[in-house]
Order: structure tokens, then C-alpha cells, then sequence
């Protein structure tokens, strides 16, 4: 699900020290269907992302950076599956990746750098890839970091099926993450935060590859203000006694509300959009604060979802008496007896040790 990803990709960065990260989706043929990283440009400027590769690859993202762009061997790649692991593989300048091809799709530009790749198969066949950057002056990546990526690869692999989410309002809350953008009565932006554009691009649930930038999604950020903006008047013409109107935008990156008023004395109006987690999103980031194995940090999401002990033993590709020992395992460590309460307690339990 792409809604637990900037919530895992926020715990990845800071744990490993990275600098940025992107998640790449791949379409049945092998070109990148949607991806993710943080605080995206105005559409215009992505297009030079799908820029033609050094090497033969049409799907090719070059990640925008500081100065010009760099040579392949100014990259340092870890493989986070790498199976030699330990201190030889730290000690390793590039250690072997089967799927080099895959997270060598996204090229940074800036200064030299190292990076660390994570490439979810199903069935053989490549569908996502996790990357992480950080400068090349820094300690190469540790076999605990590795092992991180790793798990995140398998969270990703866990969760990318297609899911009937709960759409409650028991399932959501605030995260904290705004962005604001003034634009025209007509939904053109003119300007934006930082994460403006990331979240306008989430709440559309538009694609992003190198059909959709940047004419369509241009489009459906601009329609999408355009409806908002309109809905807005009509509320504020009916509603005399001053009440407020969020419209709400659900899809498969969460549960977007937006908020539009009007910036006077101009004739901007600006519009705030937050995003607002889903319950499997809040226990990714709450899984840093836990001392959970990771199978059963996978249990705990499947749980999650509602899934049954029989589809979380097939998930996770084990049999029913092992996923069952990994669930008595969870509920073992946080003091549950049933799902609802091993769900409550691993937030409450994060909460604590958030605030001490």
C-alpha cells in the first residue's frame, strides 16, 4: 500500500542517517509505474527525472540534486540482500547486486554519494525497489542498516496487494504533515511549501512516471484545486452562520483533508492540504519504538488489515502452526490477549516511549 511508505521512508531516513529516498513501483513490462519521494518539484521540472539513461533503460529517473550530475562511479551501491553480509561486505566498496538494473533506475545528480537498494520481487518478477542516499564521506552502510532496508523491502512486499482498507474515521489520524499552496481561482499554482507539490500529487492519486509528467498530472492537481475552490464558494454562500467545510480526498496514499479560504486582499486563494494516517501507517511508525522481531512486525500489519491467521500464514509465505507461533509471539511481548488490543497496545507502547 503506497500509504505506508512516507511513513517508513521517514523511520529508514533517520535510522540509517540518509540523506533522501525513493520508492520505485514497476508496470507488468518493467517501466516505472508510480513513485515516491519527498518534498516533489513543480511537475515541470520532473519531466528532465525521465531524462534518457547513460544506459539503455526508457524508464530511468534522475533524482535532482546540488551541482551537475554525477557518474555511476561516483555512486557507492549496497545491496541490502547481500548474502555474503557481515564485516567483509562493510568492507566491500560495491558488493554484488542480482538486481542492479532495477535500483540503478534512480540516478541521483549532485554530489558523490552512496546508496543503499532493496528490490521486492513476487513471483520472480520485480515490482518495487527501496533506495536510500547519503554522502559518500560518511561510514559505509552497516550490516544492521542493511538488515533495516531489508525488512522495510519485506513490509512493502507484505502490504503491496491490493487490501479492502477501512475507510472509518476510528482508522485515521492526524499526522501532522500540511502543505500549503496559494493558486489562481482557476486551480493554476502559483506558489507552494516545500511538500506542496507532494501532497497535491498524493491527493490526486495520480501516477508518476513518464506518461503522466507533466501534463497529467499538471491537470489533476489543477482540476482537483479547481473543484475544491468552487465547492468552497458554494458552502460559504450556504452556510450563513460561518461554519467550516474540509472536503476529504481518499486514496491509496490515505486520507487527504483540504481546506481552501481566500487570501485577501489578492485574488490568490490559498489551500491547505494534511494528510491523514491510516491505522497500518501509524503502526509502521511506531514500529521503531518497539522491540519487535520482524516477523512480527509483519504479523502486527497483517493483523492490521483483518486478515485471518490463515491468510497471514499465506502472506507471509509460512505454514499456519508458524504463523501462529510468530502472533502468540506479539501478543506475548505486548501483553495481549486479541487482535484489538495488541493493535492498542503497540500505539499506546510507541506513545510512551515517544514522549519519555
Amino acid at each position: 500500500m503506497e500509504g505506508i511508505v512516507p511513513a517508513l521512508m521517514r523511520v529508514l531516513c533517520r535510522e540509517a542517517h540518509c540523506d533522501a529516498g525513493v520508492v520505485l513501483w514497476f508496470d507488468g513490462r518493467g517501466e516505472i509505474a508510480n513513485l515516491y519521494t519527498r518534498n516533489l518539484p513543480p511537475p515541470a521540472e520532473m519531466v528532465a527525472w525521465f531524462a534518457p539513461a547513460q544506459e539503455p533503460s526508457s524508464s530511468t529517473v534522475r533524482l535532482p540534486g546540488r551541482g551537475v550530475p554525477i557518474h555511476r562511479t561516483q555512486t557507492v551501491e549496497t545491496c541490502a540482500a547481500d548474502t555474503d553480509g557481515g564485516a567483509a561486505a562493510e568492507r566491500r566498496p560495491e558488493p554484488f547486486c542480482a538486481h542492479r538494473h532495477l535500483c540503478a533506475m534512480a540516478m541521483p545528480s549532485g554530489a558523490p554519494m552512496q546508496r543503499l537498494c532493496c528490490s521486492v520481487l513476487r513471483n520472480g518478477v520485480p515490482v518495487a525497489a527501496l533506495m536510500l542516499y547519503r554522502s559518500a564521506t560518511t561510514p559505509p552502510f552497516s550490516s544492521e542498516e542493511r538488515a533495516a532496508v531489508k525488512a522495510a523491502g519485506r513490509y512493502l512486499s507484505l502490504n503491496g496487494c491490493p487490501t479492502l482498507a477501512d475507510t472509518g474515521a476510528a482508522m485515521y489520524r492526524s499526522c501532522g504533515e500540511q502543505a500549503l499552496l496559494l493558486c489562481e481561482p482557476d486551480g493554476e499554482v502559483v506558489k507552494a511549501s516545500a511538500n506542496g507539490y507532494e501532497l497535491l500529487a498524493q491527493a490526486t492519486g495520480c501516477a508518476i512516471n513518464r506518461r503522466t509528467v507533466p501534463h497529467e498530472l499538471r491537470r489533476a492537481g489543477r482540476d482537483l484545486l479547481h473543484h475544491l475552490l468552487a465547492d468552497a464558494a458554494v458552502h460559504s454562500t450556504r452556510d450563513a452562520h460561518g461554519g467550516e467545510h474540509y472536503p476529504t480526498r481518499i486514496n491509496a496514499w490515505g486520507l487527504f483533508r483540504l481546506h481552501a479560504f481566500r487570501e485577501e486582499p489578492s485574488a490568490l486563494h490559498a489551500v491547505l492540504i494534511e494528510r491523514v494516517e491510516h491505522l497500518l501507517v501509524r503502526l509502521v511508525a511506531a514500529m521503531q519504538y518497539l522491540d519487535l522481531s520482524v516477523q512480527q512486525g509483519e504479523v502486527l500489519l497483517l493483523l492490521a488489515q483483518g486478515l485471518s491467521h490463515d491468510r497471514i500464514a499465506d502472506r507471509m509465505g509460512v505454514s499456519p502452526n508458524t504463523a501462529d507461533y510468530h502472533i502468540r509471539q506479539l501478543y506475548s511481548k505486548l501483553g495481549a490477549h486479541t487482535r484489538g488490543e495488541a493493535i492498542a497496545d503497540a500505539l499506546n507502547a510507541a506513545e510512551a516511549a515517544r514522549a519519555a
